[in-house]
């Protein structure tokens, strides 16, 4: 298996599997490579966007670790702040507590902070020590809504298990992303897919034969799932990201 294999994906919200499905594409950690003597360079911002990301992420770290940085056009978790209007009832402060991850470019800090479990991810426009207020935007996905939700019941100090039904993948969705991860995982190392669908996907047709595999039904299903998993770290990750 490779070393960013399927490892830890229980605390997995929407935008952290997308992470999982990019840091697997090939063009990416290639561009990775090339960039890590300059992460900073206008052409490295520039390529950041490719991918709908504030900057470039190390893919073989952890993505709990070192969570992606997205550009709030391009995930709807993304919740921008910016200073409150004086006596505006719901603003609130940033957590008291040190980010998983900090970015600060044109003027905007970009934020990652994982509280009880859960993680919030900002955009920050430049609003000094001053009290903070959700812009909303003008038409919100669903998942854009959780997120704006979480945050405000964060500032209100509320239970966010609400909207974070939202923003985590159903416990059907989850078991779906994590073999595809793990399809792609064995397909990037080598295997055939007669191994990933007795290895993984149908274990218990191990015992079968090469021209028994070819017969069998289930060897379309496992093509359909080595295509899916690669159209997701190709492209289809974005789709994780808007809900």
């Amino acid at each position: 298996m490779p070393a960013y294999a399927v490892s830890g994906l229980a605390r997995h919200d929407r935008a952290d599997f997308a992470q999982e499905f990019l840091r697997r594409n090939s063009a990416y950690r290639a561009a990775w490579a090339a960039a890590r003597g300059s992460p900073a360079s206008g052409d490295v911002v520039a390529l950041a966007r490719r991918w709908g990301l504030i900057r470039l992420f190390d893919p073989n770290r952890p993505v709990r670790l070192a969570p992606a940085i997205w550009r709030a056009d391009c995930a709807s978790q993304v919740v921008t702040l910016a200073c409150a209007p004086a006596g505006f009832a719901g603003a609130g402060a940033l957590p008291g507590v040190a980010p998983t991850a900090e970015y600060r470019l044109d003027g905007t800090r970009h934020l990652v902070f994982d509280i009880a479990g859960a993680r919030h991810r900002f955009a920050v426009r430049d609003a000094g020590d001053g009290a903070l207020a959700i812009l909303l935007p003008p038409l919100g996905t669903g998942l854009r809504t959780a997120a704006c939700d979480a945050a405000r019941r964060m500032f209100a100090r509320m239970s966010i298990a609400e909207p974070m039904r939202v923003l985590r993948p159903s416990a059907l969705q989850r078991q779906r992303l994590t073999l595809l991860l793990r399809v792609l995982d064995a397909s990037l190392a080598g295997a055939s897919n007669r191994e990933i669908g007795t290895r993984i996907v149908y274990p218990w047709l191990a015992g079968n034969d090469a021209l028994a595999w070819k017969a069998m039904s289930e060897r379309r299903r496992v093509q359909r799932l080595v295509d899916e998993a690669r159209g997701f770290a190709g492209s289809a990750y974005r789709d994780l990201l808007i809900g």
